[in-house]
C-alpha cells in the first residue's frame, strides 16, 4: 500500500517536471499543445492522489497493529453508545478493552480493563463462562453465538445470549477475540412464565381427562346396569302401563348415556388424544351394522329406511371403521330424529377410483323439517343446534356434528349438507380410503352362483326402495321385476304363470296401500298349487315377532327386516330358496332355524376356561355344529391357517394372546367376508365392543351366553359353503353326546344361582352341569391364597385375569352371586385399589361354596327322583 503511494506521488512530481521542460524546449504552438495536456493529466493525477489520501486517512486506524492506542480507541468510541455489552482480548485471550456497558456490569472503569486476565478481576473470574466460551472460539477458529448463559451481573443473577468471533490480520492469522452479549433475563422471565403457565394447562387439561374418565366410569357403571336391568324387567310379564314407564326408563338412559359419549369423544379430539385407524375393514359390514341398530326406530315413526350399496362399488376398504360408524351413527340418528314422515336414504357413490384408492361420497337425505341459510351456518359449531327451540323440542347436547366434522378431518375427508327450511336435508361426507391388496368376491360369487337367472317379483309402495331392490337384484343377475302394489303383483303372476314361467320367488312388503304384504302371501297361497306357488319372503320395517306366526300360515317361507344391504338381501333369498317353510320356534330339533348353507359348518372357539368350553360346545354340538377349541390367541391364528372354518367365537382376555390381537392378527389374512370373527366374552361394556369392533370382528355375544342370541348371531354371520370335502382333521374329537332328558327335570328356587338358565344351556344335562361345577369348585377354592401370589409377585394382570374368567365360568353356570363378586375383585384388580381386594376375597370363596353346595343339593335331588 505504502510503496503504491509513493509511486504516485513520484509520477506527479516527474510530470510537473517533464511539463515544464518540454513548454521550454518546443516552438510555438506545440509548447502550449503539451503544456495544456500536462496540466490536464497532472490534474487528473493529482485528483487520484487526492482520493487515496482521504481513504487512507479513514482506514488508518484498522490497518496499524492491532495492540495499538488508535485501534482500541476506535473500538471504544463506536461501541460505548451501545446497550449491548462488547468487549475485545488479544491472541492470550487476555482483555484489551470493552465498551462501558461491559465494563458497568462487573463494576470496573474501561481504562483498567487493558492487559488484565479474568483472574485478576474478582467479578469476571466469578463468571469463567465467559473465558471458556472465548477459548472455544480461539481454538476452533470459528464463531459461537446465540447461547443462553447465566452471568452474575452486579451481584445479581441475569440471562444474557453470549456471542463471540475471532479476528484476524490482513494475512488471516488470528489476532483476538471480539465478544458481546445482552440482557434477555426480561424475555426469559417472559418464557418461564409462559411454560409454566402451558404446564399449568396441561395439568388442568389431564385433570379434566381425568376427571371425564372417572366421571364416565362412575355414571356409566349404573346406567348400563339401569338399561341392562330394563331390558330384563321388559322380558317378564308387565301389564301395558308398566312396559310404558319401563321403555321410558330405558330410553331416557340410553340418552344420557349417548350425552356422556359425546362429552367424552369431544374431550379427546379437543386435547388432541383421538385420532383415527388405518386397519382392513369392509364398509358392508358397517352398513349392516347400522341397518340392526337403527330398524327398529326408523320402524316405530313409520319411516322408511333404505340403504343402497351398490354392487360395483369395492367395500373392502382401509380406514377405521369404528369412527366412520361413529360419524354415521350420529347424521341416521338426527335424520330419524328430525324426521316425522317419509324415509331415510343412506346412499353410496363412487366419485372417483384408481388402482390402490377409491374416493367414497356418503349421503344421509331424510324428509325432515330442513333447516334454513343461517341454520346451516352454525350447524358444525360445538354446543350448538338449529336453533333453541331445537334443543329443547328434540334433546342433545349439540355435540354429534361438532364430532363427526372433526373425525372426518382426521380422516383426511370433508363433511357438509344441503338443505331447505320444510324440505329436508342430505348430509354427505367425501373420504379418500385406500383399497385393500386383494378384493376377495368369493361370498358374491357363491350368492351369485345360487341366484343367477332365478325369477324373483318385488313388491315395495316406496320409489327408492324399489329402485334400489332392483339395483341390487340386478347385481346378482336375477331376471327381476318390480312392482308398486299388490294387486298389480297378482297380476304380474297371473300372467307368468300363464306364459308357463311362473315366478320362482317374490318378495313383499309388509305394508302395502291397500292389500298389504300378508294378504297378497295368503291369496297366492290359496290360489295356486304347490309346484307353482312361488317361495315367498316378507320384508317388514323392523322383525315383528307377532307376524311370525301369521306369516307361516300365510305360506311365507322367510321374513327378512329392512333396510338390507345387498349381501343381506341375497344371503336371506338363497336360504329361502333351499328352505319350503319358516321354522318352527317350538320344534324339539334344535338345528332348525339354520339354513342348511351352514349346517355341520366348522366353528373354532377360542377359550381358555374349561368350563366356558364345555358349555359353548355343548350349545353348538346341539345344533350340529362342528367344534374346535383354541386355548389362547396365538393357537386360534395358528388353527384359522390349518382349516376352513365358518366363524370364530373369540373370548378377549386369555394368557399368551388375547383376543384383540388375535383377531388382528387373522384379519392380516382373512377378510371378513373370508372369516367372520364374534367376540364372546364377560365384558359387556360398550367400550369392550368399540375395541373389539375396531379389532376386526363383526359382533359382541355376552356371557353368560344366551342360546338364542349365539344362534341368530352365528345364522347372520357364518359364512355359507360346502364343509363336506374339508379334508383336515379335527382338533380336539368330539365328545359322546350324552341324551338329554326329553323332559325338564326337577329344579330347586336357590338364591343367587339360575339353574334353569344354566341347565337349559347345556341342554337339561345335569350329570354333565355337575361335572362343571365341580370342576369350578376345584380350580377356584383357595382364592385368597392364589390371589396373594400373584400380587406378591407383582403379577397384577394375571390376578385380575383370574378374577375375569371366573366371572364369565360363574355366569355360564348361574351363580350370578359369585359372578357379582368376581366382577367387583376384577374391577377393583384394574383400578389398582388391592386393599379392597384383601377385604373381599373370603367373601368370593364363601360364594363358591355357597353355589357349590346348592349344586350338591341338586344332585340329590335328581337321585331322589330317579
Amino acid at each position: 500500500m505504502n510503496s503504491f503511494w509513493t509511486f504516485l506521488q513520484l509520477i506527479f512530481v516527474i510530470l510537473q517536471v517533464t511539463s515544464l521542460a518540454l513548454y521550454a524546449l518546443l516552438p510555438a504552438p506545440w509548447s502550449d499543445t503539451v503544456l495544456v495536456a500536462m496540466i490536464l493529466f497532472s490534474l487528473i493525477i493529482g485528483i487520484v492522489i487526492w482520493w487515496w489520501s482521504r481513504r487512507n486517512a479513514l482506514t488508518a486506524p484498522f490497518r496499524q497493529p492491532f495492540l495499538s492506542s488508535d485501534s482500541l480507541q476506535l473500538f471504544e468510541q463506536v461501541f460505548n453508545d451501545l446497550p449491548t455489552r462488547v468487549y475485545w482480548r488479544d491472541p492470550e485471550l487476555k482483555l484489551l478493552g470493552g465498551n462501558r456497558a461491559f465494563a458497568n456490569d462487573f463494576g470496573i472503569e474501561p481504562e483498567s480493563l487493558a492487559g488484565k486476565a479474568d483472574a485478576e478481576i474478582d467479578s469476571l473470574a466469578s463468571n469463567d463462562v465467559l473465558l471458556e466460551r472465548d477459548k472455544k472460539t480461539f481454538s476452533q477458529q470459528a464463531p459461537s453465538v446465540n447461547a443462553e448463559i447465566e452471568l452474575k451481573v452486579s451481584g445479581k443473577s441475569q440471562w444474557v445470549e453470549h456471542s463471540s468471533v475471532p479476528l484476524y490480520d490482513d494475512d488471516h492469522n488470528i489476532i483476538g477475540i471480539l465478544g458481546s452479549y445482552y440482557d434477555i433475563s426480561g424475555i426469559k422471565s417472559v418464557a418461564e412464565e409462559m411454560e409454566k403457565a402451558k404446564e399449568t394447562a396441561e395439568r388442568a387439561n389431564q385433570s379434566k381427562g381425568e376427571f371425564l374418565a372417572n366421571m364416565s366410569h362412575e355414571i356409566r357403571t349404573p346406567i348400563n346396569a339401569i338399561v341392562g336391568m330394563a331390558n330384563l324387567c321388559l322380558k317378564t310379564e308387565l301389564t301395558q302401563k308398566q312396559k310404558r314407564y319401563i321403555k321410558v326408563i330405558d330410553s331416557s338412559s340410553q340418552a344420557l348415556l349417548g350425552v356422556i359419549n359425546d362429552i367424552l369423544d369431544f374431550s379427546k379430539i379437543d386435547a388432541g388424544k383421538l385420532t383415527v385407524e388405518r386397519i382392513p375393514f369392509d364398509l358392508q359390514d358397517v352398513l349392516t351394522s347400522l341397518a340392526d341398530m337403527f330398524a327398529y326406530r326408523a320402524y316405530d315413526k313409520d319411516l322408511e329406511f333404505i340403504i343402497n350399496l351398490p354392487a360395483n362399488i369395492p367395500t373392502r376398504l382401509i380406514g377405521d371403521p369404528l369412527r366412520l360408524n361413529q360419524v354415521l351413527v350420529n347424521l341416521i340418528s338426527n335424520a330419524i330424529k328430525f324426521t316425522e314422515d317419509g324415509e331415510i336414504n343412506v346412499a353410496v357413490n363412487l366419485l372417483d377410483s384408481s388402482r390402490d384408492n377409491v374416493l367414497l361420497r356418503i349421503s344421509v337425505t331424510d324428509t325432515g323439517i330442513g333447516m334454513d341459510e343461517e341454520q346451516r351456518a352454525n350447524l358444525f359449531k360445538a354446543f350448538t343446534q338449529a336453533d333453541t327451540s331445537t334443543t329443547r323440542k328434540y334433546g342433545g347436547t349439540g355435540l354429534g356434528l361438532a364430532i363427526s366434522r372433526r373425525l372426518i378431518l382426521l380422516m383426511g375427508g370433508d363433511i357438509g349438507v344441503t338443505s331447505a327450511a320444510g324440505q329436508g336435508s342430505t348430509f354427505y361426507i367425501e373420504v379418500e380410503l385406500p383399497l385393500q391388496t386383494e378384493q376377495d368376491n368369493s361370498h358374491h360369487q357363491y350368492l351369485l352362483q345360487k341366484l343367477k337367472g332365478v325369477r324373483i317379483l318385488a313388491i315395495d309402495d316406496n320409489l327408492s326402495t324399489r329402485e334400489m331392490l332392483y339395483e341390487m337384484l340386478r347385481s346378482y343377475q336375477v331376471d327381476v321385476k318390480v312392482c308398486r302394489t299388490a294387486e298389480q303383483a297378482l297380476q304380474v303372476f297371473q300372467l307368468s304363470v300363464e306364459d308357463n314361467n311362473p315366478y320362482q320367488l317374490v318378495l313383499v312388503d309388509w305394508r302395502l296401500p291397500g292389500m298389504d304384504g300378508l294378504e297378497f302371501c295368503q291369496k297366492i297361497t290359496e290360489r295356486y298349487a304347490e309346484d307353482i306357488r312361488p317361495k315367498m319372503t316378507l320384508a317388514t320395517g323392523y322383525y315383528a315377532e307377532e307376524l311370525s306366526e301369521k306369516a307361516k300360515q300365510a305360506g311365507v317361507n322367510d321374513i327378512i327386516s329392512k333396510p338390507f344391504t345387498a349381501s343381506t338381501l341375497g344371503r336371506s333369498l338363497t336360504s329361502t330358496l333351499v328352505q319350503h317353510e319358516l321354522p318352527d320356534e317350538n320344534a324339539t330339533d334344535n338345528s332348525d332355524g339354520i339354513p342348511e348353507s351352514i349346517l355341520r359348518a366348522p366353528i373354532l372357539v377360542v377359550e381358555d376356561n374349561e368350563i366356558n368350553q364345555q358349555v359353548a360346545r355343548e350349545i353348538l354340538s346341539s345344533h350340529k355344529f362342528k367344534v374346535d377349541i383354541a386355548e389362547n390367541g396365538q393357537l386360534a391364528v395358528e388353527a384359522v391357517h390349518n382349516k376352513n372354518y365358518s366363524l370364530v367365537l373369540m373370548d378377549i382376555q386369555m394368557p399368551v394372546m388375547d383376543g384383540l390381537k388375535a383377531a388382528r392378527t387373522i384379519r392380516t389374512d382373512f377378510n371378513y367376508q373370508q372369516l367372520p370373527i364374534l367376540a364372546m366374552t364377560a365384558n359387556a361394556m360398550s367400550g369392550d365392543e368399540e375395541r373389539s369392533l375396531a379389532a376386526g370382528m363383526q359382533g359382541h355375544i355376552a356371557k353368560p351366553i344366551d342360546e338364542k342370541q349365539l344362534i341368530k348371531a352365528i345364522v347372520k354371520w357364518a359364512v355359507p359353503g360346502d364343509y363336506t370335502n374339508n379334508q383336515q382333521q379335527e382338533k380336539v374329537p368330539e365328545p359322546k353326546q350324552e341324551e338329554a332328558p326329553k323332559s325338564p327335570v326337577r329344579i330347586p328356587q336357590v338364591k343367587g344361582i339360575e339353574f334353569e338358565a344354566a341347565l337349559k344351556r347345556l341342554q337339561y344335562n345335569v350329570e354333565l352341569y355337575l361335572k362343571l361345577v365341580e370342576q369350578l369348585y376345584e380350580t377356584y377354592q383357595g382364592s385368597a391364597t392364589k390371589v396373594s401370589d400373584f400380587i406378591t409377585r407383582g403379577q397384577h394382570e394375571s390376578a385380575r385375569r383370574y378374577f375375569h374368567s371366573l366371572k364369565g365360568a360363574a355366569a355360564n353356570l348361574g351363580f350370578t352371586q359369585l359372578q357379582s363378586k368376581a366382577a367387583d375383585l376384577e374391577q377393583f384388580m384394574a383400578e389398582g385399589n388391592i386393599d379392597k381386594v384383601a377385604d373381599q376375597i373370603t367373601e368370593l370363596e364363601k360364594r363358591l361354596r355357597y353355589a357349590h353346595q346348592a349344586a350338591v343339593d341338586l344332585e340329590a335331588i335328581q337321585q331322589h327322583q330317579s
